[in-house]
């Protein structure tokens, strides 16, 4: 239970550090398939780093320590750890809110189904398209989209709405919801996977944003933006058109392309987390020289305390004295004393059986007489 309740501890810790170099580093900056993939990768590593045992890639420990771990073995019985009532009661909690939150998105997937199923669908370029009179509309899903019989598909807006919502689907950035929609479910109690799932929605829409307007008027988009309204909840793992981010997308339409060289500064990262994991086994491997020395010790004193009962043991009883008893005549001293109790015992059980006969024929010798 600890345990369980320690690797949550260091989940929501990677998380933080991966985030904070991403607030420091990444974010508002153009180059955001980088800025996609780094954001999907924090939240795998920091599910996954947690797991990885610095043991593994260090020096071994002595063999030795198994005899050590015998000779200790009453005392680490004794020092055992339990598992507290409350340990249960607080994982028990955090169980039952994520089955809470990943039965809410199984229904919104659900939900999507049904959309499917109640309105006409048509097919163009392997996409299924359906016209609906949903607030939540436009959006996609996979390779569906669902439109918005509002708004005219052959006019200036709805091209290029269709246009952004083609890149979602393009760029398969449902994949990329149902995994943060999973992660963010389970872990709910992790509060930098929420704001990274945001992010992750936000970069969403920076790309779309960006290829949808690579050929057209930046500003002509910045005012369908506008112009457009959505009022709708957004379902889970859908790309919408619209969200409450319209002023951010807005700016990084205007903000110029971030230079290559400022590219250099994301590779600080993955070094700062090698050289500190290399200097974290050398550590451990320093550590475990010294443990291995003292474990030697230790178990040359054992051996030699072994060696002083040996000879204590096999001491024969006339050699100093003959009211010494060795163990193992004390162990055959005693087999012999309770085979010796156990015959009288049924020797009295055969004389208990035998008096009543006895009583008979004294009563009968005095009636003869």
């Amino acid at each position: 239970m600890e345990t369980v309740l320690l690797y949550f501890g260091k989940v929501i810790l990677c998380s933080g550090v991966m985030f904070l170099y991403y607030k420091l580093s990444l974010k508002d900056k153009t180059f955001h398939h980088y800025n996609r993939f780094y954001l999907l990768s924090a939240m795998l590593i920091s599910l996954l780093l947690p797991l990885i045992k610095i043991e593994d890639f260090t020096i071994e420990v002595s063999n030795d320590i198994y005899k050590l771990i015998d000779t200790v073995q009453n005392f680490n019985n004794k020092n055992s750890t339990h598992d507290y009532p409350y340990f249960r009661i607080i994982l028990s909690a955090l169980g039952l809110v994520s089955f809470y939150f990943l039965g809410r998105f199984i229904y919104g997937i659900f939900r999507i189904q049904q959309l499917k199923r109640q309105f006409q669908r048509e097919s163009f370029d392997g996409i299924n398209f359906y016209r609906t009179n949903l607030t939540e509309a436009p959006f996609s899903y996979f390779k569906n989209l669902f439109w918005k019989n509002s708004i005219t598909l052959n006019s200036d807006i709805g091209k290029q709405i269709l246009k952004h919502e083609m890149v979602h689907i393009e760029q398969k950035h449902s994949f990329d919801k149902i995994f943060i929609e999973i992660i963010t479910s389970v872990f709910w109690f992790n509060p930098f996977f929420h704001i990274i799932k945001k992010e992750i929605s936000l970069i969403h829409e920076y790309l779309a944003d960006k290829k949808a307007v690579k050929q057209s008027d930046t500003k002509a988009f910045a005012q369908m933006l506008l112009a457009s309204h959505f009022s709708g909840n957004q379902l889970p793992a859908t790309s919408p058109f619209l969200s409450s981010n319209l002023k951010k997308r807005l700016k990084m339409l205007q903000k110029p392309k971030t230079k290559f060289g400022y590219a250099r500064r994301i590779f600080a990262l993955p070094v700062v987390f090698s050289v500190a994991f290399a200097y974290l086994v050398n550590a451990k491997n320093q550590e475990i020289k010294a443990t291995n020395l003292e474990i030697e010790k230790a178990v040359s004193q054992i051996k030699k305390e072994d060696k002083a009962i040996i000879k204590k043991d096999t001491i024969t009883p006339n050699l100093k004295n003959d009211n010494v008893v060795s163990p193992r005549d004390l162990k055959e001293t005693q087999k012999r004393i309770s085979a010796l109790n156990k015959n009288i015992a049924e020797k009295s059980k055969g004389l208990e059986k035998l008096k009543p006969e006895s009583e008979e024929f004294q009563t009968r010798d005095k009636e003869i007489g």
